[in-house]
Protein backbone atom coordinates (compact mmCIF):
# COMPACT_ATOMS: atom_id res chain seq x y z
CA UNK A 1 0.00 0.00 0.00
CA UNK A 2 2.82 2.29 0.76
CA UNK A 3 4.38 1.63 -2.56
CA UNK A 4 1.13 2.49 -4.42
CA UNK A 5 0.78 5.61 -2.80
CA UNK A 6 4.08 6.76 -2.77
CA UNK A 7 4.60 5.79 -6.18
CA UNK A 8 1.09 7.51 -7.47
CA UNK A 9 1.55 10.81 -5.43
CA UNK A 10 4.37 13.19 -6.42
CA UNK A 11 3.34 15.58 -4.39
CA UNK A 12 1.83 15.98 -0.77
CA UNK A 13 -1.59 14.69 0.05
CA UNK A 14 -3.65 13.51 2.32
CA UNK A 15 -4.22 9.74 2.80
CA UNK A 16 -6.68 8.30 4.94
CA UNK A 17 -6.63 5.15 5.96
CA UNK A 18 -9.47 2.46 7.31
CA UNK A 19 -8.25 0.61 9.84
CA UNK A 20 -9.50 -0.60 13.37
CA UNK A 21 -7.06 -0.26 16.28
CA UNK A 22 -5.75 -3.41 16.86
CA UNK A 23 -2.48 -3.75 18.19
CA UNK A 24 -1.04 -6.41 16.42
CA UNK A 25 -2.19 -5.21 13.22
CA UNK A 26 -1.16 -1.31 13.95
CA UNK A 27 2.45 -2.69 15.64
CA UNK A 28 2.93 -5.35 12.83
CA UNK A 29 1.76 -4.20 9.42
CA UNK A 30 1.16 -0.39 10.00
CA UNK A 31 4.38 1.21 12.27
CA UNK A 32 6.83 -0.24 10.56
CA UNK A 33 5.70 1.69 7.19
CA UNK A 34 4.65 5.15 8.64
CA UNK A 35 7.94 6.61 8.60
CA UNK A 36 7.98 6.14 4.61
CA UNK A 37 4.84 7.46 4.73
CA UNK A 38 4.34 10.50 7.14
CA UNK A 39 7.76 12.16 5.70
CA UNK A 40 5.76 12.79 2.21
CA UNK A 41 2.11 12.74 2.90
CA UNK A 42 -0.30 13.64 5.92
CA UNK A 43 -1.74 10.62 7.73
CA UNK A 44 -5.21 9.96 8.70
CA UNK A 45 -5.72 7.06 10.49
CA UNK A 46 -9.75 6.28 10.28
CA UNK A 47 -11.05 3.82 12.76
CA UNK A 48 -15.04 2.59 13.92
CA UNK A 49 -15.39 2.25 17.76
CA UNK A 50 -17.88 -0.02 19.30
CA UNK A 51 -20.50 1.42 21.38
CA UNK A 52 -21.10 -1.99 22.88
CA UNK A 53 -17.67 -1.65 24.39
CA UNK A 54 -18.38 1.91 26.27
CA UNK A 55 -21.72 0.10 27.34
CA UNK A 56 -20.15 -3.37 28.99
CA UNK A 57 -17.52 -1.11 30.61
CA UNK A 58 -20.57 0.88 32.50
CA UNK A 59 -22.66 -1.55 32.88
CA UNK A 60 -23.50 -2.84 36.28
CA UNK A 61 -21.99 -5.37 37.89
CA UNK A 62 -24.45 -7.56 39.54
CA UNK A 63 -23.00 -11.15 38.69
CA UNK A 64 -19.32 -12.07 38.44
CA UNK A 65 -19.84 -12.67 34.59
CA UNK A 66 -20.52 -8.85 34.06
CA UNK A 67 -17.28 -7.68 36.46
CA UNK A 68 -15.62 -9.88 33.85
CA UNK A 69 -16.87 -8.54 30.86
CA UNK A 70 -16.49 -4.80 32.58
CA UNK A 71 -12.47 -5.36 32.67
CA UNK A 72 -12.65 -6.94 29.28
CA UNK A 73 -14.16 -3.74 27.77
CA UNK A 74 -11.69 -1.77 29.90
CA UNK A 75 -8.28 -3.46 28.62
CA UNK A 76 -10.05 -2.58 25.03
CA UNK A 77 -10.10 1.01 25.69
CA UNK A 78 -7.01 1.36 27.19
CA UNK A 79 -4.80 -0.88 24.46
CA UNK A 80 -7.14 1.50 21.86
CA UNK A 81 -6.05 4.01 23.36
CA UNK A 82 -1.98 3.28 23.56
CA UNK A 83 -2.05 1.86 19.60
CA UNK A 84 -3.90 6.02 19.40
CA UNK A 85 -0.90 7.52 21.54
CA UNK A 86 1.45 5.59 19.40
CA UNK A 87 0.44 6.71 16.01
CA UNK A 88 -0.04 9.81 17.08
CA UNK A 89 3.77 10.22 18.22
CA UNK A 90 4.49 8.73 14.45
CA UNK A 91 2.89 11.50 13.00
CA UNK A 92 -0.35 10.58 11.97
CA UNK A 93 -4.21 12.28 13.15
CA UNK A 94 -6.12 9.64 14.19
CA UNK A 95 -10.15 10.12 14.36
CA UNK A 96 -12.29 7.66 15.83
CA UNK A 97 -16.55 7.57 16.05
CA UNK A 98 -19.25 5.49 15.78
CA UNK A 99 -20.36 4.34 12.87
CA UNK A 100 -22.74 6.82 12.41
CA UNK A 101 -20.27 9.85 13.58
CA UNK A 102 -17.04 8.82 11.74
CA UNK A 103 -18.06 10.22 8.32
CA UNK A 104 -18.93 13.91 9.74
CA UNK A 105 -15.91 13.53 11.95
CA UNK A 106 -13.23 12.66 9.08
CA UNK A 107 -14.82 15.88 7.30
CA UNK A 108 -14.39 17.84 10.64
CA UNK A 109 -10.71 16.40 10.41
CA UNK A 110 -9.56 17.29 6.92
CA UNK A 111 -11.06 21.16 7.27
CA UNK A 112 -8.81 21.66 10.80
CA UNK A 113 -5.98 20.18 9.10
CA UNK A 114 -6.39 22.48 5.85
CA UNK A 115 -6.82 25.22 8.22
CA UNK A 116 -3.97 24.51 10.01
CA UNK A 117 -1.98 24.75 6.85
CA UNK A 118 -0.86 21.11 6.93
CA UNK A 119 -2.24 19.65 3.36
Amino acid sequence: MVSTVLGRSRGRALVVLATPLEAAAIEEGLLPVLPRLTARHQVVVAAVTDPRVAQMRSAARTESADAYETAAAARAELERAAVTARLVRSGVHVVEGEPDRLPPRLADAYLDLKAAGRL
